[in-house]
């Protein structure tokens, strides 16, 4: 290669993702929101707990912010792909650090409701169902199209630590004051919404010339769906390997707890769990480019399937966490290779939606996890449940290999990389 040809090829080489000024913002703000969120998740119930010493007051949090993120996520979705979605993002977050301080002042005050801290854990998951898709969508606006699978697995470290910190640091935070998770929140939505306000580059789409009503815009991203092999392939999937996680963590920490295990080491195993998925995120980037799309879904599914099972036999002891710690280092490489996929083969106009879509899909049936492993934990035994749930990733795995969307998306990627070759 000649030397200008060298210096072209130099020039035209992405900023790498570490010296990315906007996606480094990008992941500073986010990696102190979701570290306060998922602390404010342990201290909302904790704070309804101890002003009404009701269980089921308290667990109405959860069941009611899933029901408007249910409500809301479709035509969440397609109402950012009408806006700004950097503006998006800075409403979001000033929207929900006003009602977390306002929360954390009340508290003070001594002079809060159940009902009121209930409407604010409402406000705040309706702005995360708005916030998601719009910062999903606008990746590919901060970041070159070959980071894509870089920047998700920064993503995923970055939910990683949270999930490790967050819980630990909400529980403590309230103990030392009730006020105090809620407050830390609202400044971590203020320092995201800076850090996101330092972003530069377009991220509103091209406005449509007809304007459909929001809830028939919502339906054509459905329709999307239909039309997209990789998109299919990725609804019918993603809810059943959602589930799975979702009641494999559930039933490692009740049939634990059944057994007598105290509530310490049933803390570390968990932790040591989310440990294998941040020790996996980091091995991402080494990762990238090595697996294939199809490849890196059906490593996956095929690992779960056999770590799940034999985390089946390992209950009641502690060191279940140790094979599903295992399954979860190939995670987020997988993850990163399906998001950076899905992002490609959107329209740009329609990622909200799909972002939407995929999330509502994969978190509605997880939902309802925690419910039939308990069940089944309760009434029959937890690795009774433990090997339905690796029944339910065995069936992904075989969807993975049967379904064409996955390899159909591969092909087109390597027709679209040879083109630009010959180009």
């Amino acid at each position: 290669m000649s030397q200008t040809a060298t210096q072209t090829a130099a020039a035209d080489s992405p900023v790498p993702l570490r010296h990315n000024s906007g996606f480094r913002m990008l992941w500073i703000g986010q990696l102190l929101s979701d570290t306060g969120s998922t602390a404010t998740s342990i201290a909302y119930p904790l704070l309804i707990l101890a002003l009404t010493g009701s269980a089921v007051l308290a667990g109405t949090v959860g069941t009611l912010t899933l029901v408007v993120q249910v409500l809301l996520g479709l035509p969440g979705g397609a109402l950012v792909d009408r806006l700004d979605r950097r503006r998006t993002m800075i409403v979001c977050d000033l929207v929900r650090a006003a009602v977390l301080a306002v929360l954390a002042a009340l508290v003070l005050l001594h002079d809060v409701s159940w009902l009121l801290v209930l409407a604010v854990a409402i406000i705040d998951r309706a702005g995360s169902v708005l916030f998601d898709p719009a910062v999903n969508a606008a990746l590919p606006g901060i970041v070159a199209d070959e980071q894509l699978e870089g920047a998700w697995a920064a993503t995923e470290a970055r939910g990683y630590a949270a999930s490790l910190a967050g819980p630990a640091l909400g529980g403590a935070l309230f103990s030392l004051g009730r006020s105090i998770p809620f407050l830390g929140d609202a400044v971590s939505y203020l320092i995201s919404a800076a850090t996101i306000g330092r972003i530069r580059g377009r991220f509103r789409p091209e406005p449509a010339a007809d304007r459909a009503p929001l809830w028939r815009e919502a339906a054509d991203g459905i329709r999307l769906f239909g039309r997209n092999p990789l998109l299919r392939a990725v609804l019918v999937q993603a809810p059943l390997i959602n589930f799975a996680f979702t009641g494999v963590l559930f039933t490692v920490t009740i049939a634990l707890r059944k057994s007598g295990t105290p509530a310490t080491t049933i803390g570390l195993a968990q932790a040591g769990i989310m440990a294998g998925g941040l020790i996996g995120a980091l091995l991402a980037p080494r990762l990238q480019g090595r697996l294939r799309l199809s490849q890196a879904t059906v490593a996956i599914t095929v690992s779960a399937t056999v770590m799940f099972g034999v985390a089946a036999f390992l209950l009641p002891s502690p060191l279940v966490a140790v094979p599903i710690a295992a399954c979860l280092l190939l995670s987020p490489a997988a993850n990163a290779v399906l998001f950076a996929a899905l992002l490609r083969t959107t329209p740009e106009d329609m990622r909200g939606r799909v972002n939407s879509t995929v999330l509502l899909a994969a978190t509605g049936l997880a939902a309802l996890a925690p419910l039939a492993c308990g069940l089944m934990v309760q009434h029959l035994s937890g690795r009774f449940a433990m090997l339905v749930l690796t029944g339910i990733v065995a069936v992904a795995a075989v969807i993975c290999m049967v379904m064409p969307g996955l390899r159909e998306a591969e092909r087109a990627a390597q027709l679209t990389d040879a083109a630009q070759a010959g180009d």
